[in-house]
């Protein structure tokens, strides 16, 4: 009871029995290792359980639409009264260590690598297909990098951990080097993009794929600045034509279509299925409102535009961006939230082309007009981008007006150093610097004394 909150207890594992079916992630019971780990249905019952936790409301069910978009500036949250003004303090840079968005979102997501470890911990004692057994670690170990790779960019410094902790244990963990963070979501992508297949039978759709994992790699490779390592694995991606870019944009949401051409990894749902939908997620009462700015930022016939516009699904008060717009049933929506879109891909195959050197690959435009194109706007040329600097800063035009409401917003914003400057500018407010990271959990401080990052 006194050490453990950062983790699930040891002894059990909360995992989903979905059998071979990927789409059932309704947890049952707890489940000691010890006596789960037998055949191989059973290494597939648990890396679903993996894959589930992404989607719970600690993750992309909810709260990382909180923590990674309402922190930016694509919309305003003007709601100073609901879940205690959480959500407005957050929008506001007024937030603290108790807020309870941190702490359900802290140990959601290390539950998440619980379920990881936990699994990578034991699933070499069953005696299984090695292929299978490297695909399914592979699996695990890409949701652990996305686990990391979420929390150090919202925390900075985190405990980095590959095995299961017992409370006994957990009275010595401290908040690990970023570099420690950044080496093993690294090695996890790595082995991940080496051991999964490029595509899957229709009965798995939806696992993660070697296109992926290379594809993530890529853009942790990018935050890291490492343009050579991510151009040779993005353009991997680009080549393998497993994905590309559909040709209505607004063909990407349709929830007729989920798991479409052009999406790389989703989080997965199914709406009328209990316990794998959800709410509906930027719903309100037109407390929040997409801000001018970006609206603004889009040329008139940008087809993207009316996917930002908000629109009420049939039976609800709420409304929300027409891109994630899904008819309830049961009052939950079950559109599949994406992760990693080529779309994405390519712009960041773009940026890091023009980083390592202004149309040192002429693939550079080829990959910044396809976006554009696809979008109905006219392609560019060195004409209209003369230099490393113009073509910089359009890139960054084309993530916002490409991916907003995706969880990149905020992270693109602190990434290239242009969070402080661009708030103020549109949304009018000062962002000090020390909230580019949030605070610890009041929780963990108390329990586990770690130490609080600077400002709070």
């Amino acid at each position: 009871m006194k050490k453990h909150l950062l983790y699930l207890p040891a002894l059990l594992f909360l995992l989903s029995a979905c059998g071979k079916d990927f789409l059932n992630l309704t947890p049952p019971s707890a489940i000691s290792p010890g006596t789960f780990f037998k055949t191989q249905d059973d290494a597939i019952t648990a890396v679903n359980g993996c894959y589930e936790s992404l989607a719970l409301s600690s993750q992309y069910g909810n709260t990382f639409q909180v923590l990674m978009e309402a922190r930016a500036d694509n919309f305003t949250d003007q709601d100073p009264s609901s879940n205690a003004g959480q959500n407005y303090q957050i929008n506001r840079y007024s937030d603290n260590p108790g807020n309870t968005n941190f702490y359900n979102t802290w140990v959601g997501v290390y539950n998440g690598i619980f379920r990881c470890n936990t699994l990578l911990g034991n699933i070499d004692g069953i005696k299984m297909d090695e292929q299978l057994k490297n695909r399914i670690k592979a699996e695990a170990r890409f949701i652990r990098a996305l686990d990391y790779f979420n929390l150090v960019r919202l925390w900075g410094g985190i405990p980095v951990l590959t095995t299961v902790v017992d409370p006994i244990s957990a009275v010595n963990l401290k908040r690990d080097e970023v570099a420690a963070a950044y080496k093993l979501i690294e090695e996890d992508l790595t082995f991940a993009a080496a051991n999964l297949p490029n595509t899957y039978p229709a009965n798995d759709l939806g696992r993660i794929t070697a296109g992926a994992a290379k594809g993530l790699l890529g853009k942790v490779y990018l935050y890291e600045k490492k343009y050579g390592n991510a151009q040779t694995v993005l353009q991997d991606v680009i080549d393998s034509k497993v994905f590309s870019l559909l040709p209505n944009v607004a063909d990407v949401f349709n929830t007729g279509n989920k798991y479409n051409a052009e999406i790389v990894f989703a989080v997965r749902y199914a709406k009328g299925v209990a316990n794998q939908d959800h709410g509906f997620w930027y719903a309100n009462s037109q407390v929040i409102t997409v801000d001018t700015t970006l609206t603004n930022a889009y040329d008139a016939n940008d087809l993207r535009k009316p996917l930002v516009d908000p629109v009420k699904p049939t039976g609800n008060a709420n409304i929300m961006p027409r891109k994630f717009l899904d008819q309830p049933v049961n009052g939950n929506a079950g559109n599949d939230f994406p992760v990693l879109r080529f779309a994405d891909i390519l712009l960041l195959q773009a940026e890091v082309l023009n980083e390592q050197g202004y149309i040192a690959n002429g693939n550079a435009f080829t990959y910044l007009n396809n976006v554009r194109t696809r979008s109905g706007l006219t392609a560019l040329t060195a004409t209209d981008l003369p230099d490393q600097a113009s073509f910089r800063a359009e890139v960054y035009k084309q993530r916002r007006l490409e991916l907003p409401f995706e969880c990149d917003r905020w992270f693109d914003l602190v990434r290239t150093n242009r969070a402080i400057s661009e708030v103020l500018a549109n949304k009018k407010v000062n962002l000090p610097a020390f909230r580019l990271l949030y605070p610890i959990p009041q929780q963990e401080i108390d329990i586990m004394g770690f130490a609080q990052n600077p400002g709070y």
